[in-house]
């Protein structure tokens, strides 16, 4: 028997004992295969990963610009050597200049602009109507007469700052780059944009070219602005501020509306959830709804402030980004007020919905999306799913109970929750009229009268994580049981539910497609239910030291990437995973019932 497991396990294990070469892509592949996918300027590396493109194009790629430019140093000098290129400024033979900007273009060719020229001056009406619309931005950005932003105008090397206009369909809308600081300390740098040629693919529907032109302009300036700021932004936000700005410049298009689906149907990932950005997850562009909260209950220069403190501030190590959420936190206390108060504001305001600004586009801000909705009564631990759930940092989940026959007059909602965890229940009657129900922190109730009456469409139970810390839980139940106070999981603050410290060490970065596959499997099939949730708690308990080894030892790194790689195949395949699984059990099955068969017989 002995014999027969020591085979098995290494049937099951030697993939992990594969060479890294064969086995697992590094962050070089990762970089090499996205800008090979851009520009085909290079071959892919055996097995490099192709990160998950936006359909139909990447709203932006500065996410991976500045992304490479953090992470350079990890890079193998001859991946530096290939990439080098692309992190230049395009070559083009022809420019025209207007009062703040250079548009570059190419007359002929893949990246020239339509050569219409009614004017006949010599240079593309497209091109003069680039100039003007960022001349509009420009203006609408740093203004400072009244109804302007007042933002610091991008810093330029000369007296204009640059835009390349170059062929990027299907990939993308455009991006803004610059170059790392040249001083310590220093951290204002410039940077130059490039977008479309002429965003007439089919690719930038439903959006015709000239607001193809209006957002990106509006979106990749306000980038610039903040590379004036501070380099080392956190790119959540980033993302977050220009989406916000660019439907304060041009608030027809809306294309930030996009984003909130997304958000809605992942709220319990963090606000500061890293990349991917994407409309399916919501992240980075989907929080510019909660930049709308902040504008509707400050003013909109509380960005600007935020922006403004960032400016103060250094990175410790002179290569990771300035973590944003603390940033918010400091400037919101000069306001009087806290990230955690205003999170949970923002919380309750997407289910009530009482925005004060753009109040004419409420109704494309979609619905929260309930993790349960309970219909059947009494719901307790016995209840299926569980009314249980974990959050990461700076999220939330939303549950609703509709009346039915078994529902009790009153609904009465007991809760069990970890520090940091607040909670608040609303009902909403068939008229849509919202009102709210406190929780009584004496006797850890919220109790909604009526409930089960003729007139009520729902309750919705909100439960929210505003603190910096991951892994708090709550657990509820409405036949007056109470149920039992989780246990706490979880340490520091992450991106997207928490860190995933031990793969980000092996991998190198937060960025590496791998590393979000495993994040993702984590906040989907972990932390949903009690099993997973503990194998999170212990997880979170054991791996920062681990990590903080991992990622001081390149032998290490490597090792811990072959190991990991079997892992990220099963996470890949889950069903593949399910039926190796069932082979796996059914062949120690047979084992066990041979062993005990051969130990009966005489």
């Amino acid at each position: 028997m002995t014999g027969i497991l020591r085979r098995t396990f290494f049937f099951f294990a030697l993939p992990a004992l594969f060479p890294l070469g064969v086995q697992a892509a590094s962050l070089d592949d990762y970089y090499l295969s996205r800008f090979a996918a851009l520009y085909g300027s290079h071959k892919q590396a055996a097995l490099a990963i192709t990160a998950p493109a936006e359909n139909p194009a990447e709203r932006c790629l500065t996410p991976l610009y500045h992304g490479v430019r953090k992470d350079w140093k990890k890079l193998s000098s001859e991946t530096q050597k290939t990439l080098a290129k692309s992190l230049e400024p395009p070559a083009t033979s022809a420019s025209f200049t207007s009062e703040h900007f250079t548009i570059h273009y190419d007359p002929s060719g893949i990246h020239a602009p339509p050569p219409a020229d009614a004017n006949v001056n010599g240079v593309p009406d497209w091109v003069e109507r680039v100039a003007a619309e960022f001349e509009v931005v420009y203006s609408r950005e740093t203004g400072q007469t009244s109804g302007n932003l007042g933002y610091n105008p991008a810093p330029t090397a000369g007296a204009s700052y640059d835009v390349y206009l170059q062929n990027l369909a299907p990939v993308e809308f455009g991006h803004t780059n610059a170059d790392p600081p040249l001083t310590p300390g220093l951290n204002s740098v410039t940077s130059y944009i490039v977008i479309d040629n002429d965003f007439t693919d089919p690719v930038y529907t439903p959006y015709n070219p000239i607001e193809g032109l209006q957002m990106t302009a509006a979106h990749e300036y306000h980038h610039a602005i903040q590379y004036g700021y501070n380099y080392f932004f956190d790119i959540w936000f980033a993302e977050a501020t220009s989406t916000w700005i660019e439907d304060e410049v041009y608030d027809p298009i809306n294309q930030l509306y996009e984003y909130l689906p997304g958000y809605m149907r992942n709220s319990t990932l963090s606000l500061d959830a890293p990349p991917p950005f994407s409309k399916v997850n919501g992240a980075g562009y989907g929080r510019c709804i909660f930049n709308r909260h902040l504008a509707e209950r400050y003013g909109q220069d509380i960005l600007k402030a935020i922006w403004g403190r960032l400016a103060t501030l250094s990175s410790p190590d002179g290569i990771n980004d300035i973590p944003m959420l603390p940033v918010i936190d400091d400037t919101l206390k000069g306001y009087g007020s806290t990230l955690k108060n205003d999170f949970f504001l923002f919380a309750r305001k997407l289910y009530v919905r009482n925005w004060t600004t753009h109040t004419d586009e409420i109704n494309k801000i979609p619905a929260i999306v309930p993790v349960t909705a309970y219909s059947s009564y009494p719901v307790n631990s016995d209840t299926a799913p569980i009314p249980s759930v974990t959050l990461a940092h700076d999220s939330f989940a939303y549950f609703t109970f509709s009346p039915s026959a078994t529902a009790p007059q009153d609904l009465v909602l007991t809760m069990s929750m970890n520090n940091g965890i607040e909670a608040v229940a609303f009902k909403k009657t068939a008229g849509g009229v919202i009102t709210p129900y406190e929780l009584d922190p004496a006797t850890g109730r919220i109790t909604i009268e009526g409930f089960n009456s003729l007139g009520t469409a729902e309750v919705a139970l909100l439960i929210a994580n505003s603190g910096s810390l991951d892994g708090r839980s709550a657990n509820f139940s409405t036949d007056g049981t109470t149920p039992p106070v989780p246990p706490t999981t979880g340490g520091g603050g992450g991106g997207g539910g928490g860190g995933c410290f031990i793969a980000t060490a092996a991998y190198g970065s937060g960025l590496h497609p791998k590393v979000v596959i495993l994040q993702r499997f984590r906040d989907r099939h972990l932390l949903t239910n009690a099993p997973g949730r503990a194998m999170v708690a212990l997880y979170y308990r054991m791996s920062p030291p681990l990590a903080a080894f991992i990622g001081r030892h390149e032998t290490i790194r490597t090792l811990c990437r072959a190991l990991l790689y079997p892992v990220v195949i099963a996470v890949e395949n889950l069903m593949v995973t399910a039926l190796l699984f069932f082979v796996l059990c059914s062949v120690l099955t047979g084992v066990l019932v041979t062993s005990r068969t051969r130990r009966r017989q005489p």
